[in-house]
């Protein structure tokens, strides 16, 4: 594969899917990994202090991601986006017109509460791109 986007949260099942990704792809080809956090004006922040904590923790996150990854025959990309994380990795796969979205089958975000299971079964749901669930 030459463009792979990959939905990354910290958790576990994210891990193996970045993984899993890392193999799958071709040399000199191009690794996308997408964190999503929700938005500020989502009912679940509080207060705008829980938001800039949770934007942090993702960028930390990322940035270890593609620092630890760096030196393959490979590009790495991590970017962060805001909203509902089905719809952004979707709109990001269209957008990058990635071969390749791979997801972990569940696990408990570590920079939200989202439950990616719910997350990849939307994604596999409405995607335009192939997807891969790994478990």
């Amino acid at each position: 594969m030459k463009k792979i986007l990959v939905g990354f949260d910290g958790s576990e099942g994210s891990k193996q899917a970045l993984n899993r990704s890392i193999s799958l792809l071709d040399e000199q080809g191009e690794l996308l990994v997408l964190a999503v956090i929700p938005s500020p004006s989502d009912k679940t922040f509080v207060d705008k202090d829980m938001y800039k904590t949770i934007k942090k923790k993702a960028e930390i996150m990322i940035d270890e991601i593609v620092n630890s990854i760096s030196q393959q025959n490979f590009t790495i990309t991590g970017f962060i986006e805001q909203g509902d994380p089905s719809v952004q990795i979707i709109n990001a796969s269209n957008r990058l017109n990635v071969d390749l979205i791979v997801l972990g089958s569940k696990g408990t975000s570590k920079i939200g509460r989202y439950l990616i299971g719910s997350v990849a079964n939307k994604v596999v749901q409405y995607a335009h791109k192939p997807v891969m669930v790994v478990r």
